[in-house]
Order: structure tokens, then sequence, then C-alpha cells
């Protein structure tokens, strides 16, 4: 390659559709109204039975086709595990040295899901950015993050980015209309709502799938998540959209999936 090659640098991927949005400093808007009618706790919502899955997203900011995602969920042990991996494509590739990974792992006690650890850092370098252990024991939530460290406490179920699919399809499973959560981001809880939103078609590789959408609000964000799922096929997400106002939506698209035993 020539001198004349461009020069690599960091570019921010958009939103927590890469590993909880940490590389994409962003102006948050605070939620002025909540919807509570028909509101469940999340420990209502038993899980469903799991599969462990791999899967491939193309991921668009607005018509740009920016990178590709990898989503997977495995066993570790008695513990269960979500990882998420992405990557530049074509001409982002270029510019682009990081390659933004998070993983969560969970086990399910009593018929309620429950975090062990959160991680979230860059596969290109290996680094940690921000990691997160839950004690349930002693209801302690100890955060790593921009090299401050704090506790926090634990007052029932939490969710995040990755686990809060299994919360949908539990909510599906028991025709469960709205939930209101703990949620993790960015090394704090805030309570979130996760809604039924109705069905929608879905086009996946050109097949299209009716798909059941919730949406997702959470205190002092002015994104709003949502998420496609197919019935017969709970926790996999067909797609998943992230708004905000005044930008462009950033989308996550299923491209395939391999399903373990």
């Amino acid at each position: 390659m020539t001198s004349a090659s461009p020069t690599r640098r960091s570019v921010n991927f958009p939103g927590p559709l890469t590993p909880v949005g940490y590389m994409r400093p962003a102006i948050r808007l605070v939620i002025g109204c909540w919807l509570l009618a028909l509101s469940l706790p999340a420990a209502a919502a038993e899980p469903p039975a799991l599969r462990p899955f791999s899967a491939s997203y193309d991921l668009y900011r607005g018509s740009l086709h920016v990178a590709v995602t990898e989503l997977k969920l495995q066993r570790a042990g008695s513990d269960w595990r979500f990882s998420l991996l992405t990557r530049a494509r074509g001409l982002f590739a270029w510019f682009v040295d990081e390659q933004p990974y998070a993983e969560t792992t969970f086990f399910v006690a009593d018929g309620q899901v429950l975090l062990r650890e959160i991680t979230i850092g860059d596969a290109a370098t290996g680094e940690n950015h921000e990691a997160a252990s839950f004690d349930w024991d002693a209801s302690r939530l100890d955060v790593e993050r921009k090299g401050k460290s704090r506790q926090l406490e634990l007052n029932g179920g939490v969710y995040d980015y990755q686990s809060i699919h299994v919360l949908a399809a539990s909510m599906s499973r028991q025709q469960l209309q709205q939930a209101t959560i703990d949620f993790y981001r960015k090394g704090k809880l805030k309570k979130a709502n996760l809604v039924y939103d109705g069905e929608q078609k879905v086009d996946v590789n050109g097949e299209s799938i009716d798909a059941s959408v919730y949406a997702q609000v959470t205190s002092q964000s002015g994104s709003k998540m949502k998420y496609f799922y197919d019935p017969l096929r709970p926790v996999l997400p067909l797609r998943v959209e992230r708004h905000e106002e005044g930008e462009s939506p950033s989308v996550l698209a299923l491209r395939e999936v391999e399903w373990g035993l």
C-alpha cells in the first residue's frame, strides 16, 4: 500500500446497537412521561426455554451500511452468555480500528433472570472499558467504568441491552403487555418500560415474517429502542431499531442465524 492510503482513525459507531453505545457521545433528552398502565414487574415474566444460536446482522445508520454485527447466545457452564461483536465494513473499515464487543452472563433462579457479569470493550485491542459484577446474595452491584469504581444497591431483577431479549420472549409467551424494570446502562441503573407494540411484517432476506414488536423507553435517555421477534422463535431479534430525535435511525437487520443444540 502506498503512502497515499487513508489514515486510520477512530469513528463512533451509532448508539447502543453497538455494545451499549459506550463509544458514541450524544445529547440525551429527559423522558417526561411514563407508560404506567398495566405495568408488571420483570420478575412476573418467567423466562422461556433457551436455545443457543449464532446470528449475524447488517448494521445501518440511516441508509448507510456501516458494519456487520454478530450476536451469540451460548451456554457458559451452568450460566448463559450473550456476546455481541461489531466490525466495520466496506470503506468504513479503512477508517475504523475499533471492534466493539459486549458480553452479558446471566443465570435463571426461581423463574427469574439474574445477571452475573457485564463486560464491554474493544476486541481489536483486548482492552475492557467497562465491567459490572452482580452479587445477588449481598444485593450489590460493583462497576468499573472509565477508570472509576462504584457500588450500587440491587433491589430486584436487572436487564441490559442483551438480556432484554429474554424478557421480551417471556412477555410474549405469557401475553404480558408491559414490564417496568431496572435497566443497566453506562454504569448506572435506570428505570425502563418495555411495552408490547403490536405486530408488524419484517423482511428477512426476502422472507416476510409477522413479527411481534416491543418498544423500550429508559429514563434519562432521549432514544427509543424497538425490538422485532418471530413469536415462534423467541429471544432471537429479527431487527433492532434505535430512534433519537433529530438523528437518522440505527438498525440491526438479521442476515442469517445458526441454531445450536
